[in-house]
């Protein structure tokens, strides 16, 4: 074995941990599933130069110097921004959204949100995409327009590999002595029109209107300048824009092939400060020695600040084969009492056969669509939702847990069982496993395709 000795866990319930990460992005994964593809995916980063900041500032301090003043006017105008969203509905009529907060180096905390919207075909044409996304600079025709070219000049250009600039973040994984584009496809071409690809996100439209402005090139002291004009405009939203004066990225989700880099990416995990080789394989110890903590991110937590959200909530569902489930109790506690412990145990799974078995009007769910109709109380069990809706989410088992893994599989596509034993009948016969019935059902013809790819392997 690769790990000997006592291995020491840091568990999904630490906010923060890898597990904590993973529990969220198959959280999130189940609102995929419910919702299909997100509709758009949101970056909305602090701007330390708001006013609300810089009129809090003693005289010589920055934003640098405040991050309690940085933590509370984000967390202000992110919670705006979520109500514009959700009950203003500046984008359509609201379903769903995923969001997760992550910092910079610097300390600036940044917002990312996928939102799940109630849509048609006539959200992706270019016409209707071209009304609340734009990728040019605006026009100067009023006070208001003047505003906005003052703002998406400032917060909605990417600037930092103009002229070739190598030490640019952009151009990390390129050869600055042979590469002058950066990886993030700036400039962009000229596009009279949006164009809708089948992955990935739009190409938006960037017309060579001939506006344009002035700015000295990074690492040149000032000596050298550089033209920026639509080719290097970040996609963004007039509304939001305005309204917040701060970099907000809004792009469209085109297809469903964008959703798991969008979701492997907002939930990529903490940032590694520090490397080591340790023995022991201890991940809290790890955890503490490799995570980087800015000053805005514990205020941030000593606040108590949401980290992330996710709606509809998701309910977590147990798996457990019969007599498996998990029962916790003190270890001075008497063998009598932990025998009642386990007699009385109930969880999410028992309770969905205990509901089934008695009552009629759940039988047509399946295991993960219980909890859009009924709501789970500990030590009673399921009753209908009065209000609201949730997600369900069986947790995942793997084809080598074996019988966990069919029970699962039965799971997803048997309406209404009432037990276990349930579960394995199929046509009046009782198969003793659940991999049986999963043949009987048609779910798993052979063996045919481990032993392929074991031969492929060798």
């Amino acid at each position: 074995m690769d790990e000997l000795g006592r291995r020491v866990v840091l568990p999904s319930s630490y906010v923060g941990g890898d597990r904590f990460m993973q529990q969220l992005y198959q959280d999130s994964m189940a609102l995929v599933r419910h919702f299909g593809k997100p509709s758009l995916f949101i970056t909305f980063t602090a701007n330390p130069k708001w006013t609300e900041i810089q009129d809090e500032l003693l005289p010589g301090q920055t934003a640098i110097d405040r991050p309690d003043l940085v933590a509370r006017v984000f967390n202000l105008k992110l919670r705006d921004l979520l109500d514009q969203i959700k009950h203003t509905q500046v984008f359509g009529p609201w379903r769903g959204w995923v969001w997760t907060i992550e910092y910079q180096k610097r300390g600036l905390p940044h917002l990312h949100l996928l939102l799940f919207l109630q849509t048609d075909a006539q959200f992706l044409t270019p016409t209707y995409i071209d009304r609340f996304i734009s990728a040019e600079l605006p026009t100067e025709d009023d006070i208001i327009g003047q505003r906005m070219r003052e703002i998406i000049q400032t917060t909605m250009v990417h600037t930092q590999c103009v002229g070739g600039n190598g030490n640019a973040l952009c151009m990390k994984d390129l050869n600055p002595a042979i590469v002058t584009t950066c990886h993030k496809g700036y400039p962009h071409t000229f596009l009279e029109e949006t164009m809708i690809p089948e992955d990935g996100y739009p190409q938006y439209r960037r017309r060579n209107t001939g506006r344009s402005f002035i700015i000295p090139v990074p690492g040149s002291g000032g000596t050298l300048t550089a033209v920026i004009d639509n080719r290097r405009v970040v996609p963004y939203s007039s509304y939001l824009s305005l309204r917040y004066n701060a970099h907000i990225n809004v792009e469209v989700c085109c297809s469903v092939q964008a959703v798991k880099y969008i979701h492997k990416y907002i939930y990529k995990g903490g940032d590694i400060a520090t490397v080591s080789v340790e023995s022991e394989h201890d991940e809290i110890k790890r955890y503490l020695h490799g995570r980087y903590l800015g000053p805005t991110e514990a205020v941030w937590r000593l606040f108590q600040f949401a980290m992330h959200d996710e709606q509809p909530p998701v309910t977590h569902l147990q798996l457990h084969l019969p007599g498996q489930q998990a029962v916790y109790f003190a270890s001075h506690q008497d063998s009598d009492h932990i025998r009642d412990l386990i007699e009385g145990s109930m969880t999410t799974l028992m309770a969905f056969f205990s509901y089934n078995a008695q009552n009629e009007d759940g039988r047509q769910l399946l295991y993960y669509e219980f909890p859009e109709h009924f709501v789970y109380v500990r030590k009673i069990g399921w009753k209908k939702r009065q209000k609201g809706t949730a997600v369900g989410r069986m947790y995942s088992a793997s084809p080598f847990q074996g019988e966990r893994y069919y029970l699962r599989l039965l799971l997803t596509v048997v309406r209404g069982a009432t037990s276990f034993e349930n579960l394995r009948t199929v046509d009046g016969i009782v198969y003793p496993t659940f991999k049986g019935a999963c043949i009987a059902l048609g779910l798993l013809e052979d063996d045919g395709e481990w032993v392929a790819l074991f031969r492929e392997g060798a």
